[in-house]
């Protein structure tokens, strides 16, 4: 049994983990808004790989703090 219960929106059910994703989400995206002005993208080689390391990243530490 689970401690977190599954979460029900429209019928649907989903999994505990969802609210992780959809913070982790929310927080991803204000840090791409805060390191877009500061010229960091102009340094990468892909903007795209450093996103989802940073997703990922932001995911861990998102995850680590509620459980």
């Amino acid at each position: 049994m689970s401690v977190h219960p599954v979460l029900v929106i429209f019928g649907l059910s989903f999994p505990p983990i969802f609210v992780e994703l959809i913070l982790s989400l929310i927080v991803f995206w204000l840090v791409k808004k805060v390191l877009t002005p500061t010229g960091i993208y102009d340094l990468v080689w892909h903007p795209s790989l450093v996103n989802t390391a940073l997703y990922c990243c932001v995911f861990y530490l998102v995850s680590c703090l509620i459980v």
